[in-house]
């Protein structure tokens, strides 16, 4: 316990130094940063500096130390994250002393130039650690700029009686990022998709393909919300359509259907009675350095396409709280995440059988075993008398670089279990993937599904589904 006050004692007190520093624009003109920003830029230089002095590595591209490339704004912020992560480490491995207050007041001078950025380094978008959509943001402007991505999947099944099925999905993503001013945020989802998947032709509970999403060809703002950041980045509240399943009931390895797991069932827990992308709101509480607190409310009635309407909200709402614990055991990271929700949406009489502000919760976890392995678990429950379904289960693993001379490359496996009252039997789905890097930019992704008792139904045939998917990102 002693032990742990004294890391809480030490971030707080590196991350208090840069909240209390000055700003630099008075004191340090030359460190404005321009919108496309060389090695040989006074900021850069500093951190390159510091960063050999302390031995830090890994902090900007090779390409970008050659002179061969230039970074943007938000960049070189992710870049700034990632130097102070690993000094805040330095810290609490050897002592307050380890690095010199002259240092981390030079790099509070920039994070003070990069605020905005440093925000919107900080949204779920661009969380995603390189791999998926916002993570490579283009400026428009010097307050816009623009990532996207492309994702097709081809799915066939196998040794279905009386006929086999196949299908193409394909969705694409425009995300415009606006800086409004120093503490705001905007960002816009433009999304079209086109097929339906084999989920028409194969129904489960779990769901074969998280990328279909849609019924037909359509386009439209799948997502469009405002991001305010209060008390030095400690409290950030976001308002506008959004996703709550991209703040609640996330997952390091499992909670992304265009470069993780496909299915449903292991984007998010099957019965946690998330609305879709509708109005609503979030608010995400820093307690202290690993313990964040987030609050999710959002619409619960939907329109005859299943989406949230916004209409009755008070009324017929769906609100959720969880608590996120963030564990660091050396250079290994692992998430613990405890949610509970209520659920005042109409019935569907499909899943939802009646009308009760009825309640969810659940946990998800995963942690890093090796610096290439990363196991998860998901467990979730919910009012046995109100729903088709009131239990659900995940677990599974993660592998980077399985294959030699192939160190980006990375395979995962994931089995589930759907539980029923009134089911005859759990429906059961074991998924693998390997994801292969192309290039910097391009990846694809054989998959392999195996449904077993589709809906908890005896007499349907148990299911092999094969796939392959595509993923580009720019």
């Amino acid at each position: 316990m002693l032990q742990r006050k004294t890391v809480f004692r030490l971030l707080s007190a590196l991350v208090l130094t840069f909240s209390l520093s000055a700003p630099s624009f008075a004191l340090h003109p030359e460190l404005q940063v321009p919108d496309k920003v060389e090695m040989k830029h006074v900021a850069c230089q500093t951190m390159a500096a510091i960063a050999k002095k302390y031995a830090v590595e890994g902090v900007f591209p090779k390409e970008f130390v050659e002179g061969k490339q230039c970074m943007n704004r938000v960049e070189l912020a992710a870049s700034l994250v990632l130097m102070t992560e690993k000094l805040a480490e330095k810290i609490v491995k050897e002592g307050a002393t380890a690095v010199a207050r002259e240092d981390l007041l030079k790099l509070a001078d920039i994070r003070e130039e990069l605020r905005a950025e440093m925000l919107l380094v900080g949204t779920r978008t661009f969380q995603q650690r390189n791999e998926t959509l916002g993570t490579m943001l283009h400026p428009l402007t010097r307050n816009i700029s623009l990532s996207g991505q492309m994702v097709g999947v081809f799915q066939s099944s196998a040794g279905l009686k009386p006929r086999d099925h196949s299908a193409v999905v394909g969705r694409g993503d425009l995300v415009f990022s606006f800086r409004i001013g120093d503490n705001t945020t905007a960002v816009i989802d433009l999304e079209a998709t086109g097929g339906d998947g084999l989920d028409p032709k194969i129904p489960t509970f779990a769901g074969l393909n998280g990328v279909a999403g849609a019924t037909g060809d359509r386009v439209r703002f799948r997502q469009a919300w405002v991001e305010h950041s209060l008390f030095n980045d400690d409290m950030l509240i976001t308002i506008g359509k959004i996703d709550l399943g991209n703040y609640f009931d996330s997952n390091a390895v499992a909670n992304d259907e265009n470069s993780q797991f496909l299915s449903g069932a292991f984007v998010n827990a099957h019965v946690l009675s998330l609305p879709g992308k509708g109005p609503g709101a979030r608010m995400l509480l820093k307690l202290a350095e690993p313990l964040v607190l987030g609050i999710g409310y959002g619409s619960g009635n939907v329109d005859e396409n299943g989406d949230p309407t916004g209409t009755d909200i008070l009324d017929h709402g769906f609100g959720i709280v969880e608590i996120d614990y963030k564990l660091k055991l050396g250079e290994l990271e692992g998430n613990y995440r405890v949610y509970a929700a209520s659920d005042a949406a109409l019935p569907d009489n499909v899943l939802k059988l009646k009308q009760k502000n009825a309640y969810n919760y659940g946990v998800s976890i995963d942690q890093q075993v090796t610096d290439k392995l990363t196991i998860f678990g998901r467990y979730a429950q919910r009012e046995r008398s109100i729903y088709l379904t009131n239990r659900s289960w995940s677990a599974g693993l993660q592998y980077t670089g399985l294959i030699p001379g192939r160190p980006e490359d990375v395979t995962a496996v994931a089995y589930g279990q759907i539980y029923g009252q009134r089911l005859e039997a759990q429906e059961k789905l074991l998924e693998w993937y390997y994801k292969i890097k192309v290039i910097e930019k391009i990846a694809i992704s054989p998959t392999v599904q195996y449904l077993i008792t589709p809906q908890g139904d005896r007499s349907r045939d148990n299911v092999v589904v094969l796939g392959l998917r595509s993923q580009v990102n720019f």
